[in-house]
């Protein structure tokens, strides 16, 4: 696997053709290039401020928030609110979680806007990743600009609530790839937006995720009904999810693959309370950290990240984790589709995507499929994993306006539909 969030320099719907197949040595010196041409050359992982420090979420309910500002930059036809909220950690105690709310200028329709709950990829393990924080670095643009299909529904009147993630912004440990923490911090978005004054919302919700935030969008599906039955969930939609945790996590062989690794051992030996060694060698732990702490919000951070992966190469697994106790049923346990899908599911995968295999998506929409879950699956000829989000926006816009107007929904089942990316 590789690194799942696009450069903060991509829009929502790029005029260009993305890159495809390329090496990634290729994708890196486009980077570089692009770095270069417009001026994001900076490295330096931004401080969480005053806002995301000391704070408690001991005793409030799942979606309390707990602190309220002005987002630095709102759409011209919405109002972004940064929020810090209550969530449920991995050991079920309560933690703080920050985010952003974007609520549209429109009249809100009778009974409420409907709200789109976005899940985003990966952007690192450390508190200085959170999304939220890119209003801070780059003017305002990355983060609206970073929430494919971000103006469709605004345009269409719903509120869109971007979680951070656990451990992003407000310091912890983030849960990587851990679904249940992920699921709650995406589901306590929604219970955060509806408390918003004046947000004037619904209980109807959609979520909409890709890489990292696809596969926490497929978990929010499988717990809402347990998780949130205040809550109304119409659909999950989930742009290239990670669903195969542990073969896809066995061979890291690339730079950016060994980071992403990196931080599920990092944080997995943390919050699970078990040794990285095995599977890591003993002398990689001290690089797995240190690859840990890099984000990838910029393009600069991303290069760095990716020397921090290579510093691995020699070193890393010295175990197959698929046969050391307790990873493989750790991965397991944090690979989606084992259980009702919760909602039905929209399912956006690239076929040139060298990141998350199609044929482990095949495999998930298949076991969906016998189960008797509602599946559209539709493939995006030519996308790779980085742009599979964005090339999906508009079809993902246009599958939730149906499921908030009741229409039926769609299925594929048990094939897929191919269509030019």
């Amino acid at each position: 696997m590789s690194l799942g969030r696009a450069p903060q320099y991509a829009v929502e719907e790029p005029g260009t053709p993305p890159l495809r197949r390329a090496s990634e040595i290729t994708l890196l010196k486009h980077l570089a290039f692009a770095a270069a041409m417009l001026g994001l050359t900076a490295c330096a992982i931004p401080k969480p401020g005053s806002f995301y420090r000391n704070i408690s979420a001991k005793g409030a309910r799942p979606g309390t928030i707990l602190r309220e500002r002005p987002y630095a930059a709102s759409p011209s036809d919405a109002t972004a609110i940064e929020v810090i909220y209550a969530s449920t950690g991995v050991s079920g105690h309560r933690v703080p979680v920050s985010g952003v709310i974007y609520i549209p200028h429109t009249k809100a329709p009778k009974g409420g806007r409907d709200i789109i709950a976005w899940a985003h990829p990966t952007t690192g393990a450390a508190a200085g990743c959170a999304p939220s924080l890119d209003a801070h670095n780059f003017a305002g643009l990355s983060l609206a600009g970073s929430i494919p299909g971000l103006q469709k529904f605004l345009h269409a009147g719903d509120i869109v609530a971007a979680t951070d993630y656990q451990g992003l912004g407000v310091a912890g440990t983030h849960p990587y790839l851990i679904g249940k923490a992920e699921a709650a911090d995406i589901i306590d978005s929604v219970r955060a937006a509806r408390a918003l004054p004046g947000a004037d919302a619904s209980r109807n919700y959609g979520v909409w995720g890709h890489s990292q935030g696809a596969q926490a969008a497929l978990f929010a599906g499988q717990t809402a009904a347990a998780y949130a039955p205040d809550l109304h969930l119409v659909g999950v939609a989930a742009a290239a999810p990670p669903t195969a945790l542990g073969p896809e996590l066995q061979h890291p062989n690339s730079n950016s693959g060994r980071v992403l690794t990196a931080y599920v051992y990092a944080t997995w030996s943390k919050l699970y309370h078990v040794s990285m060694t095995p599977p890591v060698a003993p002398q990689a732990v001290p690089l797995v950290e240190k690859a840990a702490t890099k984000c990838i919000n910029s393009v600069g951070q991303y290069l760095i990240a990716a020397r921090a992966g290579a510093a691995l190469k020699p070193v890393f697994l010295a175990q197959n984790p698929l046969t050391t106790p307790p990873w493989p049923a750790l991965f397991h346990e944090n690979s989606p589709g084992y259980a009702p899908a919760g909602a039905p599911l929209l399912i956006t995968q690239g076929t040139a995507d060298t990141t998350v295999l199609p044929k482990y998506t095949n495999a998930f929409v298949r076991r969906a499929c016998q189960r008797g879950d509602t599946v559209d699956y539709i493939k995006l000829k030519g996308v790779t994993h980085i742009f599979t989000g964005y090339r999906s926006a508009k079809l993902v816009a246009a599958w939730f306006a149906q499921r908030f107007a009741g229409t039926p929904p769609p299925t594929t089942c048990p094939g897929w539909i191919e269509v030019k990316g």
